[in-house]
């Protein structure tokens, strides 16, 4: 488990978006002492369109933020799920407001493999093993690794992906 960093931020905005099949709002916020690796931070509050557990997450995140910038919550919150634009017309008020975030440094490898049949890509990928003959891809959270024959393979490639995600959001 990677170490949790509290830091204060400004709210910086709420964009909806649609997502795969979900409904949500990018919130974005802006490092009041930036480190290099914490230009901007991003979270992303789910909302839906139906009532999930991702959804209630999402709407924690929302009203948590709505609390902090003590703009009133709507009376029934779970009226929220699905409704994207509303919660981001509630939040462009909150739109500067100091909070202090705690972060974690999160870390997610994907493994890229150019072969004469196109290009395959291995997601959640936890390490590669090069051996003689192959490029085995151990996959994160006990799925069963990969084999890649070295013959294939033209080119390949790991892709570091890094971001901070946060986990609680408080008055600064």
């Amino acid at each position: 488990m990677s170490p949790t960093r509290r830091l204060v931020a400004r709210f910086v905005e709420a964009t909806p978006q649609r997502r795969d099949a979900s409904i949500g709002l990018w919130l974005r916020f802006e490092p009041l002492r930036p480190r290099p690796e914490e230009s901007r931070l991003e979270d992303w509050a789910d909302l839906g369109p139906a009532l999930t557990v991702p959804a209630v997450k999402g709407l924690g995140k929302v009203l948590r933020l709505l609390r902090v910038a003590r703009i009133v919550a709507p009376r029934d919150p779970l009226g929220l799920v699905g409704q994207a634009d509303h919660a981001a017309e509630l939040l462009a008020r909150a739109v500067g407001i100091s909070v202090r975030l705690e972060v974690r440094p999160r870390t997610r490898l994907r493994f890229l493999a150019w072969t004469e049949r196109g290009l395959e890509t291995v997601h959640d990928v936890e390490e590669v093993i090069e051996e003689e003959d192959a490029y085995v891809v151990r996959r994160m959270r006990g799925r069963f690794p990969l084999r890649i024959e070295r013959k294939n393979v033209i080119r390949q490639r790991i892709e570091t992906e890094r971001w901070h995600e946060i986990l609680d959001i408080g008055r600064a």
